[in-house]
């Protein structure tokens, strides 16, 4: 009995531990990078308070897609860099930034930013295309068309553009 207890006294104090850790910036980053081993470079950011739902349990799930969760509602997205670390940003200044290119059929499932051109079968099927996709992107997502190809370029979460993938091949049969 006094085994169950203390199992779970260590659950419970674990999973304060983690939603105490994420009240700011620095100290949620320092929790995933504790759990990930994935560094953050939060420059100005650093001592900026994070806002999580009372309901939000940082004890259940991957911790890599939580904390990037959690940095988009707070209305910040990370950007990987070169060194396989990520830099944090506002949302609001992500124009001023490159989000790295994959092609559509290696899109990956996550909900950091990328980049990818989506062919379309032709011009006509681009102006569509744009009509529907711009409802489809989140608050963040871009939406762009190659002036000289029935191409189109989109700015968003690797999950926001699977599910681009899925519409523009409708659009294209």
């Amino acid at each position: 009995m006094k085994t169950v207890l203390l199992f779970l006294a260590l659950i419970a104090s674990a999973t304060t531990l983690a939603d105490d850790n994420c009240k700011t910036l620095k100290a949620c980053a320092d929790w995933a990078t504790a759990k990930t081993g994935i560094k953050y470079e939060l420059g100005k950011f650093e001592k900026r308070g994070l806002k999580i739902d009372k309901e939000f349990s940082l004890a259940d799930g991957d911790v890599d897609f939580l904390f990037n969760y959690i940095l988009q509602n707070n209305d910040l997205i990370r950007l990987k860099r070169e060194n396989g670390s990520y830099q944090i940003i506002n949302a609001r200044e992500m124009k001023d930034f490159q989000f790295p290119a994959v092609k559509a059929e290696e899109i990956p499932s996550t909900l950091d930013y990328f980049s990818v051109e989506f062919v379309l079968a032709s011009k006509e099927r681009v102006s569509n295309a744009r009509i529907i996709l711009k409802k489809a992107l989140g608050k963040n997502g871009r939406l762009l068309e190659v002036s000289d190809a029935p191409k189109l370029q989109v700015l968003e979460t690797g999950l926001q553009l699977n599910a681009i993938k899925l519409m523009i091949n409708e659009l294209n049969k």
